[in-house]
């Protein structure tokens, strides 16, 4: 591992864009970078050109030093991994890495969604893994920016206010003091219930999708954001976001409503959330690429509803905060896709949180399982 005071030796797994986003994030802040994904035909555009560019007027290159589909080769003297595999990935991934962990690494989630540590956790120690390491995980991804090519991007926006939780929460001053500097615009969080109900895209992305089936189902492109937030869809997004914010205040959390996390992480603020969502799709906003789903496989629901909304429902049952709109909006996704997102979502049961009050939920968040 890299000695102390030196530049951390950092696993970016998940060769996605937001791996690829990661990755010239942590390069840029002097990581010596790693990248690893199981599909080799992601990686070899890095292997040729070592590195990512980063256009811009503080443009630079980001060296990666190897990529591989090798995760033990990786893992060799990595000091923290970044899984950006997406959410339903985690505990396969902690499997993974689980025989091959040694004590003092870390692992952070970009992102968590909701309950994320708590699943990578319970996955190790179901492995096995006897090692020393840390879970930390991230309420959103750090960068929204253009992909110019295989190994060049754009950047439009480093989010502000991004939040890291460790689990446990009382492993959050150590983990931070590790982490925080590697994301400059980022802030601790007491524990895990403050970044697993921010979780916007889980507020985001099922709500427009559902509502906009219609034009998915025909394969008929729109502006994500900009056509697709109407006055009759913010309306459920302000629904759905005000039980959020009250399971997270149920835990001692305090949640902003999505006017706010627009906001504050993006500057941006408009008189109605229509308003907001074609600002930030307009000329050089974060959102002007986004694309359209061209299905209901796509990870918008596909994992949104099994790590995002569900989980979120489960906790608030669990914690007495009924979820109405948030169950409807659950039952209508699962109706439209044909498929139970039950069946491997993460429940009270799958996150270690099963016949737990409040209380109990706080204990596990704040001291471990």
């Amino acid at each position: 591992m890299a000695e102390r005071g030196g530049s951390p030796i950092v696993t970016v797994v998940g060769a996605g864009m937001g791996g690829v986003l990661a990755s010239a994030m942590l390069g840029l802040a002097g990581c010596k970078l790693r990248l690893h994904d199981l599909n080799d035909a992601r990686l070899v555009d890095f292997r040729t050109s070592k590195g990512i560019e980063v256009e811009g007027a503080n443009g630079s290159f980001a060296p990666i030093e190897m990529a591989t589909t090798d995760l033990k080769a990786v893992a060799e003297g990595t000091d923290i991994f970044v899984v950006v595999t997406g959410g339903t990935r985690h505990e396969d991934v902690a499997k993974s890495l689980a025989p091959l962990l040694r004590d003092g690494q870390t692992i952070l989630l970009i992102q968590g969604n909701t309950g994320g540590a708590l699943v990578v956790r319970r996955a190790l120690d179901r492995a096995g893994c006897k090692a020393n390491v840390d879970v930390a995980e991230m309420d959103n991804f750090p960068m929204s920016a253009a992909r110019l090519g295989p190994t060049k991007i754009d950047p439009r926006v480093i989010k502000k206010g991004l939040q890291i939780a460790a689990f446990p929460g009382n492993r959050g001053d150590a983990v931070f003091a590790r982490l925080g500097p590697l994301f400059p615009t980022s802030v601790k969080a007491p524990t895990i219930a403050w970044t697993g109900f921010v979780n916007a895209n889980a507020m985001l992305h099922v709500a427009n999708c559902v509502c906009n089936a219609g034009l998915i189902d025909r394969g008929i492109s729109y502006q994500f954001y900009a056509e697709g937030v109407t006055p009759m869809v913010a309306r459920l997004y302000e629904a759905i976001n005000a039980e959020r914010i009250a399971v997270g205040a149920a835990l001692g959390a305090k949640v902003p409503d999505l006017a706010g996390w627009w906001g504050l992480t993006y500057g941006v603020r408009e008189g109605t959330l229509p308003e907001s969502a074609q600002k930030l799709t307009g000329a050089g906003g974060p959102y002007q690429g986004t694309p359209t789903p061209k299905s209901f496989a796509h990870q918008y629901v596909a994992e949104d509803v099994p790590v995002g909304l569900i989980p979120m429902s489960e906790i608030g049952r669990a914690v007495g905060v009924p979820t109405p709109a948030i169950d409807a909006l659950i039952r209508m996704a699962c109706i439209m896709a044909g498929t139970d997102f039950k069946d491997t979502a993460r429940t009270l049961d799958r996150m270690g949180l099963a016949g737990k009050t409040a209380a109990g939920i706080n204990a596990v968040l704040e001291s471990g399982f």
